[in-house]
């Protein structure tokens, strides 16, 4: 069954850290990569319900963890922005540097050390768009 977002957030997350760590070109771009990303969607004209926070956890090339719905998780990198842009981005109608430096998102962290990790975090996203994933709204 595909998941839906925001309301599965969590089953969502657990097939993420699995097409991450099955994916080839992430295992090889985060290699040496130790980071916690925090993505945060929020409600907007399309979605009124509660902010929903997923947590990515890499480690050297593989993703120990993903959560759903963990608003407390220390983080390195942040990423929020309104529902409609997430899936606008998950839907690859929004390019991710686009995304991360200016747009509807807000991002927190070093800008620099994203750059400097960018075929990870591309891959990380081009993980996340090869989900299958229903959207509620």
């Amino acid at each position: 069954m595909t998941p839906t977002l925001p309301g599965e957030a969590e089953a969502w997350a657990d097939r993420l850290q699995a097409r991450l760590n099955d994916r080839e070109a992430f295992v090889e771009a985060a290699a040496g990569f130790d980071a916690t990303f925090r993505f945060v969607i929020l409600p907007d004209d399309r979605y009124e319900g509660d902010p929903i926070t997923l947590t990515v956890v890499i480690a050297d090339g593989t993703c120990v963890a993903a959560r759903g719905n963990d608003p407390e998780a220390e983080y390195d990198f942040g990423l929020a922005g309104p529902y409609a842009a997430w899936v606008d981005l998950l839907e690859d109608e929004t390019e991710v540097t686009e995304a991360v430096l200016g747009g509807d998102f807000e991002f927190e962290g070093s800008t620099m050390q994203l750059m400097n990790r960018r075929e990870a975090v591309t891959e990380l996203v081009r993980a996340a768009q090869a989900l299958d994933t229903d959207y509620a709204y």
